[in-house]
Formats: structure tokens, sequence, C-alpha cells
């Protein structure tokens, strides 16, 4: 904006890019409801979202990862594992608690592991997710086989990924509690400060004195966490467990997700809508 007030031509460029994705998604909106009016219907709305919602859980818990600089490979084979392990737990009698514990528990580990090697042994995180994807694919083959493993009788399981509550699938509450939480962390702790601090300038934020390895360790594990919550939904969703859920492509589509949103795949600060947006568009693109 110039001096006089007026709004000047870079100005509404700025303002224009600032808000891309946005209007980009508009556009996708108006183009398909235009071309089938029951693209904007209730029914479809919903839809779009429960399908994102795998992708979504996962974009969101692995933004910090992206936010330091580094990436996540491996949330594919530990969605995969988590459904495993929480299969074999519920076939052993556990209550729901120690089911869902379990499996979230393999994704935690998956992502401490993945953290400890990028920030005590200095990796690159490339290279080490890339290693633990075939570790853990190869885990779970092991330990269930190629074969579906078939969850029945597990109605409170089932309604995790099924069920519905006050006419919305469960999985998008799952969704929006996971999303709410990692933006209040973002922007009301200092963890959210100092993973941006990370992945704008590393050797600075450590000068300052701020622990940046145990930091970095964590938010691998948030992320192993989301693919785990992620592997969990799916599995009482369809009612099976297969060790090749989470197929090649999966990472893929959460870190578009996540880079659609505004997150720079170069580190530092991301917006908050990059939790949402990135995934809005990926479902409304793909439904149209």
């Amino acid at each position: 904006m110039s001096a006089g007030g007026l709004v000047t031509p870079s100005h509404t460029k700025g303002r224009i890019a600032a808000n891309a994705l946005p209007i980009a998604i508009l556009a996708i909106v108006v183009v398909f409801s235009a071309a089938e009016p029951a693209f904007l219907s209730p029914d479809n709305l919903i839809g779009i979202v429960r399908q994102v919602v795998l992708v979504g859980i996962m974009a969101t818990c692995t933004t910090f990862v992206i936010m330091t600089g580094g990436v996540d490979l491996s949330v594919g084979p530990v969605l995969a594992s988590a459904g495993l392990v929480s299969f074999y737990a519920l076939d052993s009698g556990a209550p729901l608690a120690l089911v869902i514990l379990a499996g979230l528990s393999v994704g935690a580990l998956v992502g401490l592991v993945n953290g400890a090697a990028v920030a005590f042994l200095e990796l690159p995180p490339i290279i080490v997710t890339l290693a633990m994807l075939s570790i853990v694919r190869g885990s779970a083959l092991m330990l269930g086989g190629p074969e579906q493993h078939l969850i029945r009788d597990q109605p409170q399981y089932s309604f995790i990924g099924a069920g519905n509550l006050f006419g919305l699938p469960f999985p998008i509450y799952i969704f929006a509690l996971v999303a709410i939480a990692l933006i209040l962390v973002q922007r009301r702790t200092p963890l959210g400060l100092l993973v941006a601090a990370i992945g704008d300038n590393e050797r600075a934020a450590y000068l300052s004195g701020h622990r940046t390895r145990q930091t970095k360790t964590l938010v691998y594990a948030i992320s192993g966490f989301g693919a785990a919550l992620a592997g969990i939904i799916q599995s009482s969703q369809v009612h099976t467990a297969l060790a090749t859920y989470g197929p090649f492509g999966t990472e893929l589509d959460a870190i578009a997700a996540v880079v659609l949103g505004g997150t720079s795949i170069m580190g530092a600060w991301a917006p908050s809508r990059a939790r949402c947006s990135g995934c809005s568009s990926l479902g409304s693109s793909t439904t149209g």
C-alpha cells in the first residue's frame, strides 16, 4: 500500500498469493458444483471430509517434522503395523483402552527411533525414514503375513472408524480434536516456537540454549503417533488389518497436504491452516 493509502498492484498480488489455496479450493468447488449440483449436498461434503481424515491426521502430525526441515516417509507402514498390533491385542481379549494404547505405542516408538537417529546421530531424515519404511513394512509382513485379518464382533473398536455421533462420522471428531490440539501446541506453547526456530536456523536455536535434539526427537514421535492413530481408525473402519495397508504414496499424500497448506518443505513457520486447507484441496479434487 502506498503512502497515500492506495492499494498498489504489488500489494494486491501479495494478498492473492497468500490466499492462493483457498481461492483454488473455491474454484474447484464452483466448477464441480456447476457440473454436478449434488457435489454440494451435505452427504457428499461429509463424505469428502471423511475421505481425507486419515491423510489429514497424518499430515497434521507430520507438520512439525516438516517445520524442522525434515521428512517422515515411514508413516504408511506404521499405519499398517498399528492396525495389526491392535488386531492381535483385540484377539487376545485385551480391553479397548489397552488395544488403543498398544497400537499408538507402535507409532510413537518408531517415531522416537527415527527422531533419535536424525537428531543424535545427525543422519539425513530422508535416509533414516526411508530405511524405517522398509524395516517396518517387513516387520508387519513377518507379523501378519500377506492375508487379511478380520475384526469381528468388536462393536466398541469398530465405532472408532465406522460409528456416527450427532449425524457425523466419529473419525471426523478425532481429526478435529487432533488438529485443534496441535494448532494450540504450535501457537500457545514454547514447542511451536522452538520447532519453527529449528527449521529457520537450527544452529542459532542450539546456541541460544534450546534443547534442539530432544525437540526433533519429539516431533518424529508425534508424526509416528499420528500414523498409528490413522491405522487404528482404518482397521476399525474396514474391519480388517493387513500388513500392506498404507501403500507407497501414502506418505506423499501427507506431505503434499502439508505443503499445499503453506508449510515450506525447507522448514520454519507453518500457517495454522496448513493442517486443513491442503487436505480440503486434495479431497475436493479427488472426489470431483
